[in-house]
């Protein structure tokens, strides 16, 4: 007889730092042939699983950057889709400048009929309105790599994401907090769950990590585990 597994994570105490997740992922496709694609698509999965868990469906609006967090984010918008939740796309920069892997994702979501929008020089006000429109927010406007102070519409979104008070799923990291210090660069989504990719990231837990992070929940988005096993040795 199989035994009952113990759901705890063994990487759950971990703490990484943004170049090393980077360069997880980079070693995961060059050495594993792991296409970037499917490791988005995983992602996208997991964080969907997470809400669904979480909340029923409802009414959900999506702020979508040009990276790969924000195909993270186009993943999601797909599952929930599928999932009878209500889904709008908020996209925070033009398709054209977006990369590959999430220029696809769009795609499939046009194809999809789910309904979005891309916003221009709109006021907070406005898209405050969106947000207080929706029942929950999901954030994938920035990843990991941002180490610089928020400003433009994504300073005016953030701010109106927070003032709308609904409740918040952040992709890997709430969008504005530096992934390795927990520093606010100007200002930072306020989250009610962090779902973060992989492992758990350094500034989640740091600075301001605690207080913009919400509840934090790892998932696997496919990586190999001989990649990962370094890190439970790993003092730092």
């Amino acid at each position: 007889m199989c035994p009952r597994a113990d759901s705890s994570s063994s990487f759950k105490s971990v703490r990484i730092r943004a170049e090393e997740i980077l360069r997880l992922d980079q070693m995961a496709t060059r050495e594993y042939g792991m296409p970037s694609l499917l490791l988005m698509e995983n992602a996208g999965r997991s964080v969907s699983d997470v809400i669904s868990r979480e909340y029923k469906p409802c009414k959900v609006l999506i702020f979508v950057g040009k990276g790969n967090n924000g195909g993270d984010g186009l993943v999601v918008a797909r599952n929930l889709a599928n999932r009878s939740f209500s889904v709008q796309v908020v996209l925070l920069e033009d398709p054209a400048r977006f990369k590959t892997d999430p220029l696809l994702n769009f795609s499939i979501v046009k194809k999809m009929n789910i309904p979005w929008v891309l916003l221009a020089a709109v006021s907070e006000e406005k898209i405050f309105t969106y947000c207080q429109d929706s029942e929950l927010v999901v954030d994938a406007i920035f990843g990991v790599g941002i180490h610089s102070s928020v400003n433009g519409i994504f300073e005016r979104v953030i701010r109106a994401i927070n003032a709308s008070q609904r409740p918040v799923v952040s992709i890997d990291i709430p969008s504005g907090l530096d992934a390795d210090t927990g520093q606010v660069h100007g200002v930072a989504v306020q989250a009610a769950w962090t779902v973060t990719l992989t492992l758990p990231k350094r500034g989640l837990f740091e600075g301001e990590g605690p207080r913009h992070a919400g509840a934090i929940e790892v998932v696997d988005i496919g990586m190999p585990r001989e990649l990962l096993l370094p890190f439970l040795n790993d003092p730092a």
